[in-house]
Parts: C-alpha cells; structure tokens; sequence
C-alpha cells in the first residue's frame, strides 16, 4: 500500500470495494525468531453478494462456485511477506453475517519480515499490481538472542506523507459533509481491524502500552467508535493527517481505538 495515509481514515474505506471488513493479525514468535502469521479477514455478507454480482455481470461464462479465497493465490501471496515465509494453510469462515477466512504463513526469520502497520496485505485483490510496503510504512523487527531471554525490539513507521501530495489538498465539503456521513455509517458500521505481535514463550518484560494475556497490540480499530464522532470523522477524512504521530494525537480518547504511543517498544521473552 503505496500511501498509508491516503486521507487518514479513508484508507481503511478504500482497501476493497468501500465495503464493511474485519481484519485481523497476530504474528506468534518463536525465541529463536521463527513463527507464524495467521491472518483473519471477513466481510459482510452483503458485500461478498455484490463482488459475485459484479464478476457475474463482466464474466458471463462463470460456472464454477465463486470463491473470495483461493489457494493458489495465497501460496503466491506467501514471499511478499518477506524471506523465508510461506504458506502453510486456510479455513473458511462463516458466522454472525460475516463471511471470509483465516489464513497461516510460516516465517524463518521475524527480522526479514515486510509487514505493514495498517495493511491490505490480506485482503484478497482484484487483480492490481501488489507491492511490498515502503521503508515509510514497513514495521521493522530487531532480534537479540544472545542471552537465555530473547529480547524483541519493533520499531514502528512513521507513515509520513510527503506534504507535496496533492491528495493533501482536497478539503470536506461541508455543505455535503452530513449526507456523506449518514452514508458512511451505513457502510462502515461493525468495520475493524486489529494487529498483535503474540511471543510463544511468556513475556517476561516490556514497554509496550497495550498488553493482554500475552499479547502486544500494535494497532486496533473499531470504525463503530468513530462513526458517532462526526468532527472527528470530519478531520480525519479531510487529508490533513500527514503522519502516524498526528494520527496518534486525533484518536487517543477514542475508544475502540489503539496505536502504540512509542516508536519503539521492546518485548523481552
């Protein structure tokens, strides 16, 4: 994802077809700095009827069941996650309105790992080119094993945007702005998304803000908390939010709403 920040909350908005997904990420380590990604994507129901509506619609001769996750394409996702991943399995998922799946990559190394702090990594694609996140938006991991404990040190991205961007300029309309808002609340009602860094071993010590039997919460989102907070929203979806510090700044009484306030934390295990 080229532009994190693209309009600060919209990027949550724009990852597949503006419709309401949950997404779901916990990367388990392992002391030595093997582990796993399992990731959780689901969609509502209503969403995966319109995306087997479009593709019947520009796609007469479709005659086999239509299936948001494939197999073949997640084997192939497996290297954009770095060096030494790879696919290990998927189930599909059905509950509550919701519809998707989960989905297992294997990791050698944590510290070659390219993952995003907000991503559409697993979120299926339509078909456009994919990329491998910048040094902007890339999460980095440093590993000490020289001791009996392992010490994990994650830095976080800054998520800067260049201030030149154009898309910096759109301003909200406000005398649209309360129909779009309406509109959103629609759309978005019961949207998250949600990554967690989970050692295998039990944490013996850590700076990290947000820590819960035994797992570290990088980011969390629950779109309902915004979504009666129109100010907010209006902010947030004006283009002004240039990095993920501003970001940190707008949303730190929302509840529902978690982002790690260091730049960098260490988790030693």
């Amino acid at each position: 994802m080229k532009t994190i920040f693209h309009g600060a909350v919209f990027i949550l908005f724009t990852i597949f077809l503006s419709g309401c997904l949950q997404v779901e990420t916990n990367v388990y380590v392992n002391k030595d700095g093997s582990g796993t990604i399992e990731e959780t994507v689901l969609f509502k129901d209503e969403v995966i009827d319109m995306m087997k509506q479009f593709i019947m619609a520009f796609d007469t001769t479709q005659t086999e069941e239509f299936n948001l996750i494939k197999e073949e394409e997640l084997i192939s996702k497996a290297s954009k996650y770095g060096e030494g991943v790879s696919y290990v399995s998927s189930e599909k998922l059905k509950s509550n309105g919701f519809e998707g799946a989960k989905v297992v990559y294997a990791f050698n190394d944590i510290t070659k790992l390219n993952l995003s702090l907000i991503s559409d990594d697993a979120v299926p694609s339509l078909g456009e080119d994919e990329s491998t996140p910048t040094e902007n938006e890339q999460i980095k991991f440093v590993l000490d094993k020289s001791s009996l404990q392992t010490k994990l040190k994650i830095i976080l991205p800054s998520m800067k945007m260049d201030s030149e961007d154009e898309t910096l300029n759109q301003e909200v309309n406000d005398s649209t702005f309360n129909d779009e808002f309406e509109k959103a609340k629609e759309m978005f009602t019961d949207m998250k998304m949600l990554l967690r860094i989970i050692p295998t071993d039990k944490i013996i010590q850590t700076d990290a803000d947000f820590v819960q039997d035994n797992k570290v919460t990088l980011m969390e989102m629950n779109m309902n908390s915004l979504l009666y907070k129109p100010e907010l929203f209006k902010e947030l979806s004006g283009n002004k939010v240039k990095s993920l510090d501003e970001f940190r700044e707008l949303i730190k009484n929302v509840e529902g709403f978690k982002v790690e306030s260091k730049n960098e934390i260490l988790v030693t295990f």
